[in-house]
């Protein structure tokens, strides 16, 4: 093996994206950066590291614009660019074996969207008519549980303190720990969609798309609860006036699907991989649909599962209902769960 070889698939392991391999008189290539202000190519290291993004600027003025107010969300938004991760460390490669430890294969197959959704552009979800048509997903792992502030310390303790969030701190010994130690099994909230990619890419894994999210709910037959059709009552799920705080992951054995996933109604939402438009979930550019990525471009998020509020129904248990919302928001109603392709 050359030395560029070998350089290029240690990059690989450690979830890095490797420079492409070249002879030994070659330079590598320096990655070219932007600056969110201007779109000008960035010259210098200016940047700002904040809410799990890594945004340049190529004078201290755009630095400043990029700073004030949080001014880099209306930047991001206006200019239609994905922003960079910031960069995820991991001490070690993963074994396929570590990877896939608390993973449940979800074999592929065909479910039918059907003719309306429900869109939550508020406490209250509102139906959408389409055509329905089919789609078909590929086989893929999906966690079994939602990830845990446990799992997300881990990751923060593993050289990425850049994504802390959600009240999570520093123990005497400089680890990181949940808010209260009753909470490790919780799902972790307060993590925004980029926080979620980055322990995604951190774990060897990546978010959900919203098509496997959406067949792990409902499976081949479109199951209207991940357990089937019998209404929730209060051993399948936690949600609405049953909701007495979030539970640990796995509180709900009656709700999981008969695959083994746990908690894909009620606790809490999950970030999907997709950017949000509606007009693309309805007007399929073909039929069936096969292993759907969403649009290619846009700012808002998806993510499945309403609040788990006190005025949640069992509309929002429901595997068509779509929510959406900033890849900046960070509140306690919204965490993730991974998935991996096969």
């Amino acid at each position: 093996m050359t030395q560029h070889y070998l350089a290029a698939l240690t990059a690989a392991l450690i979830g890095v994206w490797p420079v492409p391999v070249t002879v030994a008189e070659q330079p590598l290539p320096t990655p070219s950066h932007v600056c969110l202000v201007d779109g000008k190519e960035v010259k210098n290291d200016l940047h700002l590291d904040v809410a799990g993004v890594r945004l340049y600027a190529c004078s201290e003025e755009c630095l400043k614009r990029i700073t004030e107010n949080r001014g880099y969300v209306r930047l991001i938004e206006e200019s239609g660019r994905d922003p960079e991760q910031i960069p995820v460390h991991r001490s070690r490669p993963w074994t396929e074996e570590e990877v896939l430890d608390g993973m449940v294969l979800i074999e592929g197959g065909e479910f039918v969207r059907p003719g309306s959704f429900f869109a939550r552009q508020g406490r209250t979800p509102e139906p959408v008519d389409h055509d329905g048509y089919r789609v078909q997903v590929s086989s893929f792992y999906l966690d079994k549980y939602e990830v845990t502030y446990e799992h997300y310390c881990k990751f923060l303790s593993d050289g990425n303190e850049k994504y802390t969030t959600g009240g999570i701190s520093r123990d005497e010994n400089g680890q990181f720990v949940p808010p209260r130690p009753e909470w490790a099994r919780f799902p972790v909230r307060g993590t925004n969609y980029f926080h979620a990619r980055g322990y995604a890419q951190w774990a060897s894994k990546r978010l959900p798309t919203e098509a496997e999210w959406e067949y792990a709910h409902g499976g081949r037959t479109g199951r209207t609860y991940p357990w089937g059709e019998e209404e929730p009552g209060e051993t399948r799920a936690n949600f609405g006036p049953m909701f007495k705080g979030l539970k640990p992951v796995g509180s709900f054995p009656e709700g999981r699907t008969p695959e083994g996933v746990f908690d894909l109604a009620g606790n809490i939402g999950e970030w999907c991989a997709d950017y949000y438009d509606s007009n693309y979930y309805r007007l399929p550019p073909a039929n069936p649909l096969k292993d759907p990525q969403g649009p290619e471009s846009g700012f808002r998020r998806a993510y499945r599962l309403g609040c788990q509020c006190k005025q949640a129904t069992t509309t929002d248990l429901h595997g068509n209902l779509r929510c959406y919302a900033s890849p900046f928001r960070a509140v306690g109603c919204v965490g993730f769960r991974c998935a991996r392709s096969k």
